[in-house]
């Protein structure tokens, strides 16, 4: 057993120490040079990942520093698309810039791959790549293109923009790459071309292939889950907890979400073990532990804790000592 994260991360520390949305802020009126903010950019993305190291996390990520919200990165560099007005972002406080779609959604140059880069170039242990799914960017962009355009027909373009984005991570050396797919839910109409769509990005990759889905409880969809070809799923049973009895039929390996990263408070690690255990069945060496989404949603003194009651469940599970 391991641990990981799903990939978002507090931007700010609770002294403040570290503004970065302020110097965003400042830059954006050009109160701040180009340099500065890179440079304010690479040392808030230091700070998180040498946090995940020392509280012992496995595979860690660069907790999504450079991201404004899940769809940015790639909505903003993807040829026919723009960023537009703010949306809520399913059902939390916090809200993305819809992509607008003008023309097919296209492709054109590496888009994380040289902050894969320089995250690797800080982080001592594994690292993971995460980006949206072909299915939840879809359903969280706007068609704009003249005639009544089905869905599916972003996903399709959408899948093989993002096949040529995760083959440029494996080209730039990522060995984890992990779709995050909020969307795919029981409620969801494109629920099975949205898994077609993930299976079509990952054939054939050559690295451990991710899918991350949360928010949703999805105990009545595992006979789905269980056609993505993906290595790794990671699931949200603090939204679902049924889902931790019908995990074990899952031909995947299964990182479960057992903390709650909406929830400021800190549960028991024994709380968290016995969910942890349920859900395993015995499967040690095929289950991972993760909070149930991104950190992000935390003030970061309490993401602090949650990782440090991550790790110490997970050492506790597979018989290691409670301390480095």
């Amino acid at each position: 057993m391991k641990t990981t994260v799903v990939g978002s991360y507090p931007k700010v520390t609770d002294d403040n120490q570290e503004n970065l949305p302020g110097t965003i802020d400042r830059w954006q009126k050009q109160q701040v040079q180009d340099a500065d903010l890179q440079s304010a950019l690479q040392a808030t993305t230091r700070r998180v990942i040498q946090e995940q190291e020392r509280a012992g996390v496995d595979l860690i990520t660069d907790g999504q520093i450079r991201w404004e919200d899940l769809t940015h990165p790639v909505g903003a560099r993807l040829k026919n698309v723009r960023l537009g007005g703010l949306r809520r972002f399913f059902d939390n406080n916090v809200y993305y810039r819809r992509p607008l779609v003008s023309g097919t959604p296209t492709w054109e140059a590496p888009i994380l791959a040289d902050w894969f880069r320089q995250a690797k170039g800080i982080a001592t242990k594994p690292l993971k790549v995460a980006l949206p799914g072909p299915l939840t960017f879809t359903v969280m962009a706007e068609d704009q293109r003249n005639g009544a355009a089905k869905p599916e027909t972003l996903l399709r373009e959408m899948t093989v923009a993002l096949r040529k984005e995760v083959e440029a991570l494996v080209a730039a050396g990522a060995t984890h790459i992990q779709l995050d797919e909020p969307a795919l839910e029981p409620n969801q109409p494109l629920a099975d071309a949205g898994i077609r769509a993930i299976n079509e990005v990952f054939q054939g990759i050559k690295a451990t292939r991710w899918v991350a889905c949360y928010f949703f409880d999805l105990s009545s969809i595992v006979s789905k889950l269980a056609t993505i070809q993906a290595d790794v799923l990671s699931l949200d049973l603090i939204a679902g907890p049924r889902l931790a009895d019908a995990v074990g039929t899952l031909p995947q390996a299964v990182a479960v979400g057992a903390l709650d990263a909406r929830n400021t408070k800190i549960e028991s690690a024994d709380e968290v073990a016995r969910l942890v255990e349920r859900a395993a069945k015995g499967r040690l060496d095929r289950t991972w532990v993760t909070p149930n989404c991104g950190l992000e949603f935390l003030p970061h003194g309490r993401a602090l804790k949650k990782l440090d009651l991550l790790v110490a469940v997970g050492r506790r599970l597979t018989g290691q000592p409670a301390t480095r």
